[in-house]
């Protein structure tokens, strides 16, 4: 999702009734223009194969066009086919080779297909990390992910969009597997989980839906000025505008975006999603600034009667589960980590491995955008007594110290979890 504090001005200023207009020091620029040729739910028959290859070619041309043949390195050391393909959708089959080695059976993934669905102004970059480590346990499984409408291409693409886009393209990604796949198990991240969980409460009773996998959940979002969106998006375009200089993602949200996330969330907001008995994995933080995390608690605790459940809750600087109604099967786990300079999870964090070359520990893109000034703004981009965590922290921390956090210390364990919760939904592990 779009950095929180892009959010939270732009939402302020709304309720200020403040206008927001470009300055003519940036004029028009392109990035915030409609691409002309945005991303579109595909046709339901359309074979998943051929989705991948005319949505690559989609992405490729729109940003050759928009802002590669315009601008000097718009994304800094990426060239054009290096973000295409963290942009694009994919289907990977199964490493033969290793699937021969390990056994080709149920174990390893045979006949198991898992669907990965990002978050809003995210890409299917997001949850490569957790695909790659899942391949590794599951060498035989197809790996399949989705871009969302409206994503990959242009911020404003979002301006014309809707939450029933984004469900019907989850329903192509489930429905896109072949019939010789009989497991399927659908990863979502924050805006995605929320998607996954509508999706699956709508076939409950599909028995090739073997589980889910819902990572930093959206299913509602944390300020409590949300509701207005659906309201104000008829006369204020922006939430709030960002450079738009992320290889993986959009910075700036339009309110049409932030409107039709509020609705898609709503029937985890008012409790009337459906129960579901769908094998469910979620991690989350308790210092998430995007998402409220106690939401994703509520839908784990009373929404979900599967007997195969784990939850990680990364416990922060917020003690907001301690008095709230949960359920067993919490695993309570510290955000903390000293060796990697982390002292809290960020919504951003969950999903990124710390080796992860773009959002990692060494990774080219830092998260600075919590800064308004231009020297604590440089200061978190190249110190060296930089750490890491959610933007609750910034009060607390030496202005210009604090990296919003995008990838996750505890992403071995989490995985060693997931795989573990993966083999028992399948069978061929007792569950932990």
């Amino acid at each position: 999702m779009v950095a929180p504090q892009t959010v939270k001005a732009g939402l302020t200023s709304l309720l200020l009734g403040t206008a927001f207009i470009i300055g003519a020091a940036s004029g028009a620029l392109a990035q915030y223009e409609p691409s002309g040729n945005p991303i579109m739910a595909p046709a339901p028959q359309t074979p998943f194969a051929d989705y991948v290859h005319a949505t690559r070619q989609q992405i490729r041309t729109v940003l050759k066009a928009g802002r590669f043949a315009h601008e000097n390195k718009p994304f800094g050391p990426f060239d054009l086919e290096q973000v295409v393909d963290m942009r694009s959708p994919y289907s990977i089959a199964p490493d033969e080779t290793a699937c021969d080695i390990a056994g080709r059976d149920l174990a390893q993934g045979e006949k198991v297909g898992f669907l990965a669905v990002h978050g809003l102004t995210d890409s299917p970059y997001w949850l490569t990390d957790i695909r790659d480590q899942l391949r590794v346990q599951f060498p035989c499984a197809v790996f399949n992910g989705v871009i969302l409408p409206g994503h990959g291409t242009a911020p404003a693409d979002l301006t014309d969009v809707t939450y029933q886009d984004w469900l019907d393209t989850v329903r192509f990604g489930l429905d896109g597997f072949d019939s010789d796949i009989t497991h399927i198990i659908p990863v979502g991240y924050s805006m995605g989980a929320a998607l996954i969980g509508r999706e699956v409460a709508e076939r409950n009773n599909d028995p090739r839906i073997s589980a889910m996998i819902m990572l930093s959940p959206g299913l509602a979002a944390k300020s409590e000025m949300a509701w207005l969106t659906p309201y104000v998006r008829y006369v204020k375009k922006w939430v709030g505008q960002a450079t738009e200089s992320d290889p993986v993602k959009y910075g700036s949200m339009a309110m049409n975006a932030a409107a039709e996330f509020h609705l898609v969330t709503e029937p985890y907001r008012d409790g009337s999603i459906a129960k579901s008995n769908v094998p469910l994995f979620a991690a989350i933080s308790s210092d998430d600034q995007t998402v409220n995390p106690l939401v994703a608690v509520d839908y784990f605790c009373t929404k979900n009667d599967a007997s195969i459940k784990h939850m990680i809750w990364y416990q922060g600087e917020t003690n907001i589960l301690d008095e709230h109604p949960k359920c067993d099967r919490i695993d309570v786990v510290s955000s903390s980590n000293d060796q990697m300079r982390t002292i809290n999870h960020a919504h951003t964090a969950i999903t990124m491995s710390p080796e992860n070359p773009v959002y990692g520990l060494d990774g080219v893109i830092r998260d600075c955008g919590h800064y308004s000034d231009p020297a604590d703004q440089l200061s978190c981009k190249t110190g060296t007594d930089t750490v890491y965590g959610e933007r609750n922290l910034v009060e607390s921390a030496t202005p210009g110290t604090l990296r919003r956090g995008t990838f996750n210390p505890d992403f071995a364990a989490m995985m060693d979890k997931m795989v573990t919760f993966v083999s028992a939904t399948l069978g061929t592990q007792k569950p932990q």
